[in-house]
């Protein structure tokens, strides 16, 4: 196939929109999109490869996948490697353990799946994956396992299957991002939601050339302004990829048919365009996984200095890589050719196999405890030992709500009700509260205290499900609030201020101070009561949190320093006085009626909240392990007794 360097100056584009929307330089905003333009890209390159070799009767699967071989596999392997040295300098057990299986899912080309099905509310920061670029790589190498096959097939019956085969791609792949459109992460991860994307790469092959210099001049410039528009004003709240996809998708397969524009094709054709065009896969490779480690080993966030030279080492890397690792691997000679396939393909595989290993072998070890020695065991206890319900999420073995404590066929003493941070008590209430029957119902991120107004979920991944969610769990939980008049009412929440909308007209409430959300959420706990006749009803208050010390176990397995914060923060700290700040207005605000507990009381003594007392009071930064929850719980259980029993009488 003949070379065009027009195509790699497209691919600067595309990358650069990556790296700026990555390192946050300049007002890029939907540089994302660089990833949808690179589809688009290999779309039309594998199709237009293919149709060539099966019109000169010389298409090898064989040849096919060595090629794709040499071209991605080596240099992905190679940081891979880099990934696995870094993280095992930098990251503690706890984010060893989640690099372990990405880097497993990256070499096997099933990364994006990965990356979707551990997607939802306790999914842990972009920013603690250095392999989540990968996501866009497995999608590229799942479509070159179906097309290609698929392609030849096609071919036989002529072109025009080809073509009709493509359209239908197109039709069905856009036609499922519009009829899913509430499934956001879905969309995003998976392939056959993308794959209307490389048709349209694909259909280029099939369209006739420009012929006139002035219509390829207008392509090139239509195409270049929808993608620089893209870049400028989508942004992560854009529904992505359906049909907003379309603009900088078609506007890249505008710039490949009038690419050879005689002057305007100059902006993508000049040396430094094509320079970076062809490092583009390198500096793809390399941005993230650097962006990543370097913000988990520093202690404040980037400045923009630090990004500008952060996307410099960048360059500097992927230039390495291209010279050193890239070419060498493609640029072996033709005469030698057909000796080389069986050889790499079984190079190929050792080395996948390899890796695929390594990464399962931190999975499976908890990230490599061994490297911290005595604290190794210590965290130990709590992952892979005696003690695993202590550390984890305290709602852990509340999987899918509602769930109860008992497995008696009777009424519940106690109705739990809220978010996440009332499902943290989970394990606490089955092991203290033992004897009673206590219920719990729980929607992450959904406010149970009004009987009138929910959360609004405008700028969440999936906020169409989220919203369906919280109101059909409100409803259950209402419901049996009601069914068991006897039962003592507790509602636990993640209490700082927050967009609410109405159930009904949509309206939203105006908050214009902590101080006036919090006289609203008091109101709206009084009608709740009252809607279930005056009973009597405890509200848990915030607890403390780690501080900003992040998971107290992940703090304790930091490799090359422990924050003395990994055991204990003051109250003073800005994040927990903040928490403490919250409980005074809640309290303040909520009606005489009501019993507020505050877990502070529980978790906090002389001015000082544990984190790590036998083992870790928090499972993240913000909710409470197993052992918190039982800590909690212990300080309460006697209060809560005490108003059941009044309740039951």
């Amino acid at each position: 196939m003949n070379y065009r360097a027009d195509i790699d100056g497209l691919r600067a584009v595309a990358v650069l929109g990556v790296l700026l929307f990555h390192f946050s330089l300049g007002p890029f905003s939907g540089g994302f999109t660089g990833v949808d333009i690179f589809f688009v890209i290999s779309g039309y390159l594998i199709t237009k490869l293919i149709v060539e070799d099966v019109d000169q009767r010389r298409f090898s699967a064989k040849r096919f996948y060595v090629r794709r071989i040499r071209r991605l596999f080596p240099a992905l392997l190679f940081t891979l490697l880099c990934s696995v040295v870094a993280a095992a300098f930098i990251f503690p057990p706890e984010e060893m353990t989640r690099f372990g299986t990405s880097l497993a899912a990256s070499v096997l080309s099933a990364s994006n799946i990965l990356f979707w099905s551990e997607h939802g509310y306790f999914d842990v920061s972009s920013h603690l994956k250095p392999l989540l670029h990968t996501w866009s790589l497995s999608v590229e190498e799942q479509f070159y396992l179906v097309w290609p096959f698929a392609l030849v097939w096609l071919l036989r019956s002529g072109r025009k299957a080809a073509v009709f085969a493509l359209a239908l791609i197109f039709i069905v792949s856009l036609g499922a991002n519009l009829a899913l459109e509430p499934y956001q992460s879905t969309l995003f991860y998976l392939s056959p939601f993308r794959f209307f994307e490389f048709a349209i790469g694909a259909g280029l092959v099939f369209l006739p050339t420009a012929r006139s210099n002035g219509v390829m001049e207008l392509a090139l410039v239509v195409g270049l302004a929808t993608i620089a528009y893209a870049y400028r004003y989508f942004s992560e709240a854009t529904l992505f990829p359906s049909y907003p996809a379309l603009l900088p998708t078609v506007g890249a397969a505008l710039v490949i048919w009038g690419g050879q524009a005689k002057w305007t094709g100059l902006l993508l054709r000049n040396k430094a365009a094509v320079a970076v065009g062809l490092i583009s896969y390198s500096l793809y490779l390399a941005h993230w996984p650097l962006l990543v480690f370097w913000q988990y080993a520093g202690v404040a966030p980037l400045s923009h200095r630090e990004r500008v030279w952060l996307l410099a080492l960048t360059f500097a890397i992927a230039i390495g890589m291209y010279f050193c690792i890239e070419r060498p691997f493609r640029a072996r000679s033709v005469s030698r050719y057909t000796m080389l396939p069986r050889i790499y393909i079984r190079s190929a595989i050792t080395a996948a196999l390899v890796v695929t290993a390594i990464g399962l072998q931190i999975q499976v070890s908890h990230g490599w405890l061994w490297r911290l020695g005595e604290r190794g065991a210590f965290i130990g206890r709590f992952v892979a030992g005696d003690r695993i319900a202590d550390g984890k999420y305290g709602g852990d073995a509340c999987k899918k709500p509602p769930c109860s404590t008992s497995k008696e066929r009777r009424a519940p003493d106690i109705v739990v009700i809220g978010d996440s941070h009332s499902r943290q008590y989970f394990l606490g209430a089955k092991e203290v509260l033992a004897g009673l029957k206590v219920d719990f119902y729980e929607f992450s991120s959904c406010q149970f205290y009004s009987p009138e107004y929910t959360r609004d979920y405008t700028g969440f991944t999936d906020p169409v499900l989220y919203d369906r969610g919280c109101r059909k769990a409100r409803e259950n939980a209402f419901k049996a609030v009601k069914n068991a008049p006897n039962a003592l009412l507790v509602l636990g929440e993640y209490w700082d201020p927050m967009a609410m909308i109405s159930e009904a007209g949509g309206a939203s409430v105006p908050v214009t101070s902590p101080e006036a959300y919090y006289r609203f959420v008091g109101a709206e706990v009084s009608k709740l009561q009252q809607g279930f006749g005056g009973r009597q009803m405890i509200v848990l208050g915030s607890v403390p949190t780690s501080g900003g010390v992040g998971a107290p176990l992940s703090c304790y397995g930091n490799l090359y320093h422990i924050d003395p914060g990994c055991s204990v923060q003051p109250i003073s700290n800005p994040v927990i006085s903040q928490r403490a700040g919250t409980n005074e207005l809640l309290k303040a605000n909520l009606p005489s009626t009501v019993t507020f507990v505050d877990p502070f009381g529980a978790l906090c003594k002389d001015g000082q909240c544990a984190l790590i007392t036998d083992g870790p009071i928090y499972s993240d930064n913000t909710h409470l392990s197993g052992l918190g929850a039982k800590t909690v719980m212990a300080n309460i259980a006697p209060l809560m007794r005490a108003i059941g029993s009044q309740v039951s009488k």
